[in-house]
């Protein structure tokens, strides 16, 4: 049972918050720019996907916890860990006077670490012990893939930050983390408490041995 935040988690936030540190002082005058933002983002997302391994899932049959007892520790100090790390990154910004609306670019991250969440919560239900090795990557090539579509050919993917573009865009990310928490509710039910070996354990509990009743 993991109790803190994974080792590519701590990495990809250290890597965050020294990218910004790095693009303040380089660009003193200008500010620190969107994309460097987003990259953040996408590097925290990426590394919210490593919340749900665990590599000792693999090695027995019996889950000796119900699964949301299991990763309960190691969701919480992750997020903790995000959270930090994501209020030094906003102090990093508001010093360099490149603040975006607080609440818009945290939005978008809590659904980009929800949507990583999602994808990792599948893959663990289908029996990868470790889904962060897969999520990752894949946070890191679709969320540049979305920024190239969204740059080159201005379609409104990611939250503007000057309110542009309606609600729209704000309610589909907004759909996108309500559907993806369903899913990681749906891919985490406890298989012990559900399905064939529910039952099987109840018939086991339920059967009566031959010899009771033959005696007293």
């Amino acid at each position: 049972m993991n109790t803190g935040a994974p080792r590519e988690l701590v990495g990809a936030v250290a890597a965050a918050i020294v990218l910004v540190i790095v693009a303040s002082v380089a660009q003193s005058d200008a500010g620190v720019s969107g994309l460097v933002v987003l990259i953040c983002e996408l590097l925290f997302a990426g590394g919210a996907g490593y919340l749900l391994d665990d590599a000792a899932a693999a090695l027995t049959t019996v889950t000796p916890v119900g699964v949301w007892r299991r990763r309960l520790p190691g969701l919480l100090s992750g997020a903790a860990l995000i959270s930090v790390a994501w209020g030094l990154v906003l102090v990093v910004l508001r010093w360099q006077e490149s603040l975006p609306p607080v609440w818009l670019v945290s939005g978008e991250l809590a659904v980009l670490c929800v949507l990583a969440l999602a994808a990792a919560a599948v893959l663990a239900a289908r029996g990868e012990s470790e889904p962060g090795g897969l999520v990752a990557p894949a946070v890191g090539l679709l969320g540049i893939g979305a920024l190239i579509v969204d740059l080159f050919l201005e379609a409104a993917i990611f939250v503007p930050w000057d309110g542009s573009g309606g609600d729209g865009v704000r309610v589909a990310w907004s759909s996108l983390g309500g559907l993806a928490i369903l899913v990681i509710a749906a891919a985490s039910r406890d298989p012990a408490r559900s399905g064939p070996l529910r039952a099987t354990t109840a018939r086991l509990r339920s059967a009566r041995s031959p010899f009771e009743g033959r005696t007293g």
